[in-house]
Parts: C-alpha cells; sequence; structure tokens
C-alpha cells in the first residue's frame, strides 16, 4: 500500500470524505466542514488505496486577502503515514506562503496531532483561551 496525495476541489473532496467520515459527525460539523471545502481556493486529500487519511485546505476571506485560514481534517487512517502527511504538508504551505502574508486558524489546546503537524510547519500559538488555541504561520522574507 502506497499513500498518495492529490489536490483536489472542495466538491470532489467533500463526496470522498462524507461517506465514510463526515457523515458520523453531528450536524452543525458537517456544515462547518461543508463550507470550508467549498470556500477553499485550494484542497489537498491524502489517501491508501479506498482510504482516506486527510484532508486539509487554505480559504481566503476575500479574493484580495493577504491571509489565509488553513483547516485540517484527519482519518484514524492516518496512523503510519505521518511522515508523508508532514513532509508533502510542509511542501504545500511554502507553496501557498508564496501567494499569502501568512495563514492562521485555531486548533482545541487538547488535538496534539494536529498542534503536532502546525508545529512541523512553522505555527506560533497564542495562549490557550477556553481550550481553544489560534495559530499562525508566516512567510518568510529574504
Amino acid at each position: 500500500m502506497t499513500a498518495m496525495i492529490a489536490r483536489i476541489t472542495g466538491d470532489e473532496a467533500w463526496d470522498l470524505i462524507y461517506p465514510g467520515y463526515l457523515a458520523k459527525l453531528p450536524e452543525m460539523d458537517q456544515g462547518t466542514m461543508r463550507r470550508a471545502m467549498r470556500n477553499s481556493s485550494r484542497v489537498w486529500v491524502g489517501y491508501d488505496e479506498e482510504k482516506i487519511l486527510a484532508c486539509w485546505g487554505v480559504q481566503p476571506p476575500s479574493l484580495l486577502s493577504e491571509r489565509a485560514y488553513l483547516w485540517l481534517y484527519t482519518t484514524p487512517d492516518l496512523a503510519g503515514h505521518e511522515f508523508m502527511f508532514i513532509r508533502h504538508s510542509q511542501r504545500a504551505v511554502a507553496d501557498m506562503l508564496t501567494e499569502f502574508t501568512s495563514l492562521y486558524g485555531v486548533t482545541l489546546a487538547d488535538n496534539h496531532h494536529a498542534i503536532r503537524w502546525l508545529q512541523w510547519l512553522g505555527a506560533e500559538f497564542s495562549p490557550i483561551h477556553r481550550g481553544v488555541t489560534s495559530f499562525e504561520i508566516r512567510a518568510k522574507h529574504g
């Protein structure tokens, strides 16, 4: 089995991920993921044969924004593929930072997998507030 990562549209990502994973989420979380996928300018999906490993994307608030919101959804099937996922993510984020001055978002403070991923990507975190921390990944200049 060989894991792969592909850039796809948000609608394609939804169609791939919804039946096996997102359909199990509460309705409000499904709506949040649907909007994130649909409003993203770039979406990637990691998969291994029929198993979805992760999906992430970047969502600029407007066409003229210099910053974009970075989101991530992982599945339990990611286990064992973390190194490949991080390496590709680093390349994808470096590419995104040629278009945007920074990427930002929020994560639950107890989501250790997401925090570790974000640390590998160079994120800086704000203090935890009510169980949530915000982050920012800035483009390196010069």
